[in-house]
């Protein structure tokens, strides 16, 4: 098996076909996980947990590279995604693993390893990968809204990324719709008031308690209590949404994220707040749900790790 798997690579060589070099890895909040190239077909990764320190991380991301690049063919870019802010080499802030935080990331793997790394926001990541495989396929503009513990989002315009001077560009949790104090100084408005987030809170006072999953659920079963959690939840994102379209005018609205199964109950209140709010030029803009869901971050990785910073403006 492994004197076939390096005749192909050489095969592939000969041909001049080096998708196999590209290796993209997702860092999430609990899992991380990677995607990589094999005959043309983009394969996943099990999933593993994040480790709990920095070192553990390094360790566990070489031993990725390492893993794929024995398939048989070497591997020498890496995308990776990151759970919060980061330049392309290092890592900003990352509230749900702050040993990340002011890490040389890509410089730490590049020397472990040698080979060339980028890093970048998974919501940037995610809408790329929505761009490539997904949703916003063959599109030259588009925005992600990513709705999950907090709400995230990205921007494409001109068919490419934009990154912003700090990493940050598509923060959507951090938009202030009114004068209510967000939730502490490292989540933002939006992250306290539409989101898994504010659904865990508000599902607690309820008698019985819920959880956000449960919450889901019985709205769709049409129970009343259920269904005004959900639609107060799409409202405020809805205004959000409508500012976003009206701002950027891009060609396609994508929902994304932890709540993108849920499409379903969410998509008549943003359509209707897209109506309501948004400037009369974009009104009709498509709504769409995310392709890729939870997958979608690291197929940006991988399509990173083959674009390098010719995707960024």
């Amino acid at each position: 098996m492994a004197f076939a798997l390096r005749r192909r690579a050489a095969a592939r060589r000969r041909q001049g076909v080096n998708e196999a070099m590209y290796l993209g890895i997702d860092i999430g909040e609990e899992t991380l996980r990677g995607a990589y190239f094999q005959q043309k077909e983009v394969v996943l990764t099990p999933s593993v947990a994040v480790p709990a320190s920095y070192e553990e991380l390094l360790e566990a991301l070489v031993q990725q590279v390492q893993e794929v690049s024995r398939l048989g063919e070497a591997i020498r870019r890496v995308g990776v995604g990151i759970p919060g802010n980061c330049t392309e080499r290092r890592v900003i802030w990352v509230p749900s693993l702050p040993y990340l935080n002011g890490r040389d990331l890509a410089d730490d793997l590049r020397a472990r390893l040698g080979v060339s790394v980028m890093l970048a926001s998974d919501a940037q990541l995610a809408l790329l990968g929505e761009v490539w495989r997904g949703a916003a396929r063959d599109r030259q503009s588009a925005a992600l809204m990513s709705v999950g513990v907090g709400v995230s989002g990205a921007l494409m315009l001109g068919g490419r990324i934009v990154h912003g001077a700090h990493g940050s560009a598509g923060a959507l949790g951090w938009l202030v719709l009114d004068r209510q104090p967000a939730l502490d100084s490292e989540h933002g408005y939006l992250d306290r008031y539409a989101s898994l987030s504010m659904l865990a809170s508000q599902g607690r006072l309820l008698d019985p308690p819920l959880s956000p999953e449960e919450i889901i659920a019985r709205a769709r079963e049409g129970q009343a209590a259920c269904v005004k959690l959900v639609n107060d939840c799409a409202a405020m994102l809805s205004i959000a949404l409508a500012g976003l379209a009206s701002v950027f005018d891009p060609e396609v609205l994508i929902f994304g994220g932890a709540l993108t199964g849920a499409f379903d109950l969410f998509a008549p209140v943003l359509r209707e707040g897209l109506q309501r709010y948004g400037s009369p030029s974009v009104r009709q803009t498509p709504l769409v749900a995310s392709q890729l869901g939870s997958d979608a971050p690291v197929y940006g990785a991988l399509r990173a790790a083959m674009l390098l910073q010719s995707m960024w403006v």
